[in-house]
């Protein structure tokens, strides 16, 4: 166990006896949500007197428990050892099926989208490559007991229908918020109290990389401690800590998309392979759009097929996260009062996605006289809204 977890521990137990979430403890206690996290997480040394004074006040703690449990601040910083293993991951799940010309022309397409020098994108293409040939082998059984961070690869996830995820996402938001639940869902506040099993993470380091237009590359992961006792949700802060309506929203997406990997995956992994799974070497990712998209390798448009364990966890991710953000019985409500005052012909639209992309942005007096959408009610992007329409029936064409 980290030597700074005891601290930690107990900040982010006063914080959640105050009720509040990070962003506002954080802008309270006058330090960044991303720093207050990694204390929380034991990754970073007890700050020195005048925050822990702060902390004491704002908490209405103990002064001399906190000091006392900061006496044995260290310089050393833990930081978790991603490497190259978050673009693997990405693209073992989007390359398996391929030929080794199309897998470099997709490694080269999402990696030429970072914002590397000429030496270091063709470092990082040749560790991918290196890492793909392994990833794709059939000696993945026993590199999961080594430490090369692909451990995630061979484990299969359970079989979970739509319906079951369903399920799962109503049955806690019922057990968190009783039966008035929040729209739109404050993700923050579910995984604030699922605490100290899951832990929240702002970080604005995760992966190392960026595209050239200055974006994080990755968007969030999930992972298990050093010690193996809790599970960490790591969000990238310029998701969370930013002035972009559709980036914060992009970030609470993320956040229940790694909060499933959390609940659901992470345990898998570590029962098939504990002693792997402490070494933090590798973890379920979430990547920029940008370096997943298939613009470079392939124009048709096709359902993807779920082949891989990897394509099968995503998806479970993916349902969880619109399920746990649009709860269906509000979306349904919700789509109820747009319809009574809209009217669209769907012959008018030539895809069911275009369709449901213009009812999810389009404008209704919600029963509180306020003018809003459905995109705005459930503060997502379009294109999750729209998704969501479709899925749950509400939005097609003949």
């Amino acid at each position: 166990m980290s030597k700074f977890a005891a601290f930690g521990d107990y900040i982010r137990e006063l914080r959640d006896r105050a009720d509040l979430g990070l962003r506002e403890a954080a802008r309270q206690l006058g330090i960044s949500a991303s720093y207050l996290s990694r204390l929380e997480a034991g990754e970073f040394p007890p700050p020195a007197g005048p925050k822990l004074n702060r902390m004491a006040a704002l908490y209405k703690a103990d002064l001399t428990k906190l000091m006392e449990l900061a006496k044995d601040r260290a310089h050393d910083m833990i930081a978790a050892n991603v490497n190259v293993a978050p673009f693997v991951q990405a693209f073992y799940r989007l390359a398996q099926d391929q030929t080794p010309e199309m897998q470099q022309q997709m490694l080269e397409g999402a990696i030429g989208a970072l914002d590397l020098t000429e030496e270091q994108r063709r470092a990082v293409i040749d560790q991918l490559k290196a890492a793909m040939s392994r990833g794709l082998g059939k000696d993945l059984p026993r590199r999961a007991k080594g430490d090369d961070g692909l451990f995630a690869f061979d484990i299969a996830p359970r079989v979970l229908s739509k319906a079951y995820i369903e399920a799962f996402a109503a049955r806690m938001l019922t057990q968190i918020f009783g039966s008035e639940i929040p729209v739109p869902v404050p993700i923050e506040t579910i995984v604030r109290k699922l605490g100290p099993e899951v832990i929240l993470i702002i970080d604005g380091e995760i992966g190392g990389a960026r595209l050239r237009g200055g974006a994080p590359a990755v968007l969030g992961l999930s992972r298990w401690s050093r010690d193996g006792e809790r599970r960490e949700l790591v969000i990238h802060a310029d998701l969370f800590e930013t002035p972009s309506i559709a980036t914060r929203r992009r970030g609470n997406f993320t956040m229940a998309h790694e909060l499933f990997h959390c609940l659901e995956h992470l345990p898998l992994v570590q029962n098939r392979n504990a002693e792997s799974a402490f070494k933090r070497n590798g973890a379920f990712v979430s990547l920029a759009p940008q370096l997943i998209a298939k613009a470079w390798f392939d124009q048709k448009r096709k359902k993807r097929q779920l082949s891989t364990s990897e394509d099968w966890r995503e998806w479970q991710a993916n349902a969880f996260a619109a399920a746990i953000l649009m709860p269906a019985a509000s979306v349904h409500t919700a789509y109820e009062q747009f319809a009574a005052m809209n009217a669209f012909d769907s012959e008018d639209f030539a895809s069911v996605e275009e369709f449901a992309d213009v009812i999810a942005r389009a404008s209704f007096e919600n029963e509180f006289g306020h003018t809003t959408s459905l995109t705005e009610t459930f503060d997502v992007n379009p294109q999750a809204m729209a998704i969501r329409l479709i899925s749950l029936g509400l939005v097609s064409i003949a």
